[in-house]
């Protein structure tokens, strides 16, 4: 992730969370669990996704380690530290390693928590000086979850600079979470 550093007022999480219920899209899909990753001002990214799950379900299988643990890897890095105190003020911070033995390490701040609805958090990152506030709302609608995260970057160049890898390495933790929801349902 590449990016200027920008830091956000706390009253920006409210913004966001009524930005990532606006319903403002730039693209669409027609499966209903793919991901769908829009740019609906210049310094946003909105990934939405719906889950086969209900609310309280997903919201334990983003923010509780040990569901966390479970998941939230990629095929290029393992999640080898996984440390999560959800409530305002409280802090996250996951260290991935790749298989060279090099270690990345995201950090972030809770702004707003209100379980199982959603959350909002600053975060940041050992690798780069990028800061972007995340936004995750939770909707259930006929015992399935929608989740639209909202990433609010410093600027549009930013934000640009960031979609791609954003949005692929979004599908595949999403198929990932997908996979171990329908096992902890099992």
């Amino acid at each position: 992730m590449r990016g200027r550093p920008s830091v956000f007022p706390a009253r920006a999480a409210v913004l966001l969370l009524a930005a990532a219920c606006s319903g403002v899209d730039t693209a669409t899909t027609s499966q209903e669990n793919a991901l769908k990753a829009t740019k609906p001002s210049d310094t946003t990214i909105v990934l939405t996704r719906t889950f086969a799950a209900p609310r309280e379900t997903v919201f334990a299988a983003l923010t509780r380690p040990e569901h966390l643990r479970q998941w939230m890897h990629t095929t290029e890095r393992a999640l080898v530290a996984c440390e999560v105190d959800l409530c305002v003020g409280g802090a996250l911070r996951y260290v991935y390693q790749r298989s060279n033995g090099g270690k990345l390490e995201v950090r972030g701040v809770y702004q707003t928590v209100d379980p199982p609805r959603g959350f909002v958090y600053e975060e940041s990152y050992d690798f780069s000086p990028l800061r972007l506030l995340a936004s995750t709302v939770l909707e259930e609608k006929g015992g399935k979850t929608v989740l639209r995260q909202t990433l609010g970057y410093g600027s549009r160049q930013g934000r640009d600079e960031d979609f791609d890898g954003v949005a692929s390495s979004a599908a595949e933790a999403f198929d990932r979470l997908e996979g171990y929801l329908a096992e902890v349902r099992e």
